[in-house]
């Protein structure tokens, strides 16, 4: 077998793939691929034989429903039989009153799913399209996780329809650039608010890379932690930062990287995922160390291919597209001040959108 055989390299990083036969394509896609997450081509090699013998596995198994599907009676393929259309809530989990989780079944994308990407999602055929952080993926349950905030009509929307059973009408990823995990021997991750969830993948990835991870996240109070045990699991250190104090350190996250590093000298990474406002914080922070710094935008974005354009965001001295060269930049560079100018654009017309199906609910309820 050659060097490089079933791998090729994107940003930094060797990736694993193999071409699926013409006839599986409709079930399984053009090809099967999955991140290493590493830019080390030994590493890589070392990975590829078990990876592509899997895919060759569940290429093997999808000839086999094929086969028999072809052989089965034609009344199985009466519309009866069909699959119910979107993509089926299997869990969900009440956070707060505001914060909720969604996992949802999609095997196709859990086994694509990346650490950092994102996804676009449709809650009803009529729904906006609104781009979600991948929490957390389970591939062989086919499933991936969501963590939603209920702030605008859109997600207070789906806090009421989203229950287990009921099926989400689009879901389209994996989008965005894959983080890079490889080459950082000690890193710090940090989420803040909703961006608490989507920190976990990374970190679980920096730990299982051989990284020594330290966790720093950020709530409001005690009520409202989550995960705490699936966080502790990964961390060689976790650091819980609370406004109030009732939980860890009184104060905010960037209090827990200040502590973070007086311990340890020697961090060569920071990445850090939330609000606008904390994601800066956390760069200035690191700033006056030198430490790398890692931030995941949330820009409006509608396509999330780079067509619309809306997802702009101003990275040192050029304009990047979030949804196709992010959706992680480099902090110390990012221009925050246009970023949170830009969320801000259309906030009338989304507090009207809430206002009119807050009446149009209440209504409704009422009735």
């Amino acid at each position: 077998m050659s060097e490089t055989k079933y791998l090729f390299k994107r940003d930094h990083t060797w990736w694993v793939k193999i071409a699926v036969p013409r006839t599986l394509r409709k079930e399984l896609g053009y090809d099967l691929r999955r991140s290493l997450h590493t830019a080390d081509l030994e590493d890589a090699r070392a990975a590829r034989d078990q990876i592509v013998a899997e895919f060759r596995e569940r290429i093997a198994e999808a000839r086999e429903r094929q086969e028999a599907a072809a052989g089965a009676p034609a009344c199985r393929a009466s519309a009866e039989s069909q699959p119910a259309a979107g993509f089926e809530i299997t869990e969900r989990q009440d956070f707060s009153d505001a914060t909720y989780l969604l996992e949802v079944h999609h095997p196709m994308l859990a086994r694509a799913a990346a650490p950092g990407q994102f996804v676009v999602v449709i809650s009803h055929e009529r729904g906006e399209r609104i781009p979600l952080t991948i929490a957390d993926f389970d591939r062989k349950a086919g499933t991936i996780t969501l963590v939603v905030q209920a702030v605008g009509k859109t997600t207070r929307e789906m806090q009421k329809r989203c229950q287990v059973g009921t099926r989400l009408s689009g879901l389209v990823g994996p989008m965005g650039i894959p983080s890079e995990i490889g080459g950082a021997r000690k890193v710090v991750c940090v989420g803040g608010g909703l961006g608490v969830a989507p920190i976990f993948p990374q970190l679980r990835a920096f730990k299982q890379s051989g990284a020594y991870v330290i966790g720093v996240v950020g709530f409001r109070n005690r009520e409202l932690v989550f995960w705490r045990d699936k966080f502790e699991e990964y961390c060689d250190e976790f650091i819980i930062c609370t406004d109030d104090g009732s939980a860890g350190i009184k104060g905010l996250v960037t209090d827990g990287i200040e502590q973070a590093l007086e311990r340890h000298n020697d961090v060569d990474r920071l990445v850090a995922i939330g609000p606008p406002i904390m994601m800066r914080a956390c760069a200035e922070t690191t700033r006056p160390h030198g430490i790398e710094t890692i931030v995941s935008l949330n820009p409006i974005m509608v396509d999330g291919t780079g067509m619309c354009g809306g997802c702009r965001v101003q990275v040192g001295d050029k304009t990047r597209f979030a949804c196709v060269e992010g959706p992680e930049f480099n902090g110390h560079e990012v221009d925050f001040d246009d970023l949170m100018s830009r969320l801000r654009r259309f906030s009338t017309q989304e507090k009207q959108a809430l206002d009119a199906w807050s009446k149009a609910t209440d209504g409704a309820e009422l009735g």
